[in-house]
């Protein structure tokens, strides 16, 4: 698609300018197509790197494999990178591809209505006036908006309350009476940091998890200067590690054996970790390894075995002005509380009310739960297209790998739609697709029975792809053009 002489109107309207908006920007220019926005509602680029900035925030894909497959990175300085060495990376492309003049900041998006009559969308925003465009790609990330757990007494704490992924950056712990609420990504990450800091640190945790040793390191200044020399060897570097994690990882998702010697291996190192053995027990889940997020650390076990910070495992029953009231009925004052408990997927989905054809609202055709076709578009909605859609999200990969996949694929899908028409999904490929989804579901670990937010209140899971990334790679090398058809064509 080329630009068109309609300055008024946008080919594309591009939400979000985090890694997926800046992935689709830069194929549109790739493909010739200026005339697009991308429509960002903070005040920066990076959307969940530049969001999320608690102390020791860092990346759980090694860093060589967490870049752009057409910009690699040679100077990552560890294997796995900290938040503001990733957005300084993501900064750098925008800069480098001159993706930033086609952003638009404090501009969020409420609603989108489709003018079948015009073949346009509308895009109406908080503060600022409408535009209309030929296409939408909503690229706006799951891991932004924090999820606050529904505790009786809340606002009754007298001291600071602060979400991770609302971090006050002036906010200081020095001296300070700690509570973590949540054990999960986001609390192993920050324990570790602020535990030399705080006076004494309290971690509620509900639910034990599987946390495996992170083998985290330093790139040597040598070794960064051989990348960068002998870029062949960096790429090999990147290819070594794609096929571990879809080699010997993912297997873990579909073999029980392979994730009950996994699990013995995690659970021994944890028992070797952990002075305290009364806290073994604890520690243990009682799910299978994979049914919940596995998660990785290499400082986690040595911080709790500190003697300033405690595991609490009892059940929160309160939270008072002074602190967190537990089941045992102990108080465990605090002068600061926080958040660790992630994030509120379910109203990421529904934070855009989107009105297609005939009138239909995605909310609608979500009711039972999300759907769609790909990961990318929905049945309905002609020429609205999404970069992190019903069951795309993994943890065997990176996202950054599936963000390519997707954009390539919806690049093409946008090129082939001539001014004027609508292009979707139809609805049986829709219905097939997520049949087969569910049924390959089924047999997953993410099935297995623990209570974990990937399932939906029908038992469906909605978010996680169940192959490996080389067959989703496979899957949206190219559209079937037969998969999709013009609005009001059979």
């Amino acid at each position: 698609m080329k630009d068109n002489a309609d300055t008024n109107v946008l080919d594309v309207a591009i939400i979000g300018a985090g890694l997926g908006g800046l992935c689709m920007a830069i194929r549109l220019l790739e493909a010739g197509t200026r005339n697009f926005r991308l429509f960002e509602k903070s005040r920066g680029v990076g959307g969940t790197w530049y969001e999320n900035r608690y102390p020791g925030a860092a990346c759980d894909v090694p860093s060589h494999f967490y870049c752009f497959s057409f910009e690699p990175n040679p100077d990552w300085t560890r294997v796995y990178s900290a938040q503001p060495e990733i957005l300084r990376y993501i900064e750098q492309c925008f800069d480098k591809y001159d993706v930033r003049p086609h952003v638009e900041h404090d501009r969020e998006v409420l609603r989108l209505e489709l003018d079948e009559s015009a073949s346009l969308w509308t895009v109406h925003f908080r503060n600022s006036a409408p535009v209309r465009a030929r296409h939408v790609v909503n690229a706006g990330g799951g891991l932004h908006k924090p999820r606050w757990p529904d505790i009786p007494g809340s606002s009754s704490f007298a001291g600071v309350r602060v979400h991770t992924a609302q971090w006050d950056e002036s906010l200081s712990l020095s001296g300070k009476r700690v509570a973590i609420i949540g054990s999960a990504a986001s609390a192993i990450q920050i324990i570790p940091v602020i535990a030399d800091e705080v006076r004494d640190l309290t971690v509620f945790q509900r639910t034990p998890n599987y946390i495996a040793p992170r083998h985290d390191g330093d790139y040597s200044p040598f070794v960064r200067r051989v990348f960068r020399r002998l870029p062949t060897l960096a790429r090999f570097h990147r290819w070594w590690i794609f096929n571990r994690l879809d080699t010997f990882i993912y297997p873990l998702v579909k073999r029980r054996w392979l994730r009950r010697l996994l699990a013995f291996r995690v659970n021994r190192h944890m028992r070797q970790s952990i002075d305290d053995r009364n806290c073994h027990r604890a520690l243990t889940p009682d799910y299978e390894l994979g049914c919940k997020r596995i998660l990785i650390s290499d400082d986690l076990f040595d911080t709790l075995n500190r003697e300033h910070v405690r595991l609490v495992t009892n059940p929160i029953i309160g939270i008072e002005a002074e602190g967190v009231r537990s089941s045992d009925k102990e108080l465990h004052r605090c002068d600061v509380l926080i958040y660790a408990t992630g994030f509120d997927l379910a109203g990421h989905f529904a934070s855009i009310d989107v009105v297609g054809a005939g009138g239909v609202r995605l909310a609608e055709l979500w009711s039972d739960g999300e759907v769609g076709y790909n990961g990318c578009c929905v049945a309905g909605l002609p020429n609205y297209w999404m970069m992190s859609g019903p069951n795309t999200a993994v943890g065997t990969t990176s996202v950054i790998f599936m963000l390519e996949q997707i954009t390539r694929y919806v690049a093409t899908l946008i090129a082939s739609t001539g001014p004027g028409e609508l292009r979707q999904v139809r609805q049986t490929v829709q219905d097939r697709y997520n049949k087969q989804l569910q049924d390959e579901l089924g047999g997953t670990v993410w099935a297995s029975g623990c209570d974990s937010w990937y399932l939906t209140d029908s038992d469906r899971i909605t978010t996680l792809y169940p192959g490996s990334a080389r067959r989703f790679r496979r899957q949206l090398e190219q559209p079937d053009m037969e998969d999709f058809m013009l609005v009001g064509n059979t």
